[in-house]
């Protein structure tokens, strides 16, 4: 007997209807481009659910764009827990239904495939991540309302792109409203400066951040072992974030060899259904891997609730974003009296 969900109510916080309100003025005043900043855990996702079923209610066709794959399962999830009615257009993935009022889109996909209906309502997820197909999409399309979501607008040339921002809540009202985790962080053994140099765009180079973080991969097991004994009594579920592929296979080797399952996603990886079932284990309370090594893939949006602890092994001179969409993956609540653990390995 296959055991039925019923949906959730879609229940808005009282500054998620303010900030909703805030769009409709907003649009109401001809502004068609308007960003949503709010910060991990305030429910961008929540209030964008509430926008496409509205949306959806009134007949009209509304898109959600995602640059993830696991944030296409991962959209598709919410929607689905709200009964929300979609199509997911994102290579061949099983729920292709373009004539459905609503789709949560791969915006890769989207730039390869025609869809049936022009769209009344776009949701761009990460909006500060500025693929120049995607805003050539959206700037073709004058009279849609568009709504970009963000946590760190900071992206240079992005006040080319919307007409104003809708600030919702800060990490501090957040974390005093219970509505995230405060973490405890310690800063580790990291790099030297010495050791990285610097790429074209003023970053350093992934070649040397790599190389560098080799060096350190037994410090990093052997921060983590320490403690994460120390408090929550033994191993918990974790990410890491890996400067390259080559820094995040030598991570997973390290774990491996202290007797611990770490699997790496990455950017480069070219079976979806292998990635797919990983992340899906990893949700699972009684995971069988203890540990995600991320390479420029679980930094934005990726959310697991019952993670305790991540550890920051990419060193970044200039990407304030990244830092933050990245400490934001450790800290949204998972039931009464959660804690979260910032191992620092990089320096940031």
């Amino acid at each position: 007997m296959l055991n039925f969900r019923p949906p959730k109510t879609l229940q808005l916080r009282d500054y998620q209807a303010e900030a909703i309100e805030a769009l409709r003025e907003g649009v109401r005043r001809g502004m068609r481009r308007q960003v949503l900043v709010a910060p991990t855990g305030a429910g961008k996702t929540v209030i964008a659910s509430h926008l496409l079923n509205e949306a959806s209610r009134k007949g009209s066709y509304a898109l959600f764009l995602v640059d993830r794959v696991a944030l296409v399962d991962q959209t598709s999830a919410t929607l689905d827990s709200y009964g929300i009615h979609h199509g997911v257009v994102q290579g061949g993935h099983p729920r292709w239904e373009p004539r459905a009022n609503v789709q949560v889109c791969s915006i890769q996909t989207l730039q390869r495939r025609a869809l049936p209906r022009v769209p009344d309502l776009i949701c761009y997820d990460e909006c500060h991540v500025r693929f120049a197909a995607t805003m050539r999409y959206m700037a073709s399309l004058p009279d849609c309302v568009r709504v970009g979501l963000t946590a760190t607008p900071f992206s240079k040339g992005m006040a080319e792109d919307w007409d104003r921002a809708v600030n919702v809540r800060t990490t501090r009202s957040l974390i005093d409203d219970g509505h995230l985790v405060e973490p405890t962080i310690y800063v580790a053994r990291s790099p030297d400066d010495a050791q990285l140099s610097l790429a074209g765009n003023g970053e350093f180079s992934d070649a040397s951040a790599s190389a560098a973080g080799i060096e350190i991969a037994g410090d990093v097991v052997a921060e983590w072992v320490a403690k994460t004994e120390q408090h929550f009594g033994g191993p918990v579920k974790t990410i890491v974030f890996a400067a390259t592929v080559e820094h995040g296979r030598e991570l997973c080797e390290a774990f491996g060899a202290a007797g611990h399952n770490f699997q790496q996603i990455s950017y480069l990886d070219r079976d979806d259904d292998e990635r797919r079932a990983k992340i899906e284990e990893f949700r699972k309370p009684d995971s069988l891997i203890q540990g995600l090594v991320s390479c420029g893939v679980l930094t934005r949006g990726f959310d697991v609730t019952d993670v305790m602890c991540g550890i920051s092994c990419r060193p970044y001179r200039k990407s304030l974003s990244s830092h933050m969409q990245e400490i934001g993956r450790v800290m949204r609540p998972h039931g009464e009296g959660k804690r979260a653990l910032w191992l620092c390995h990089s320096g940031n």
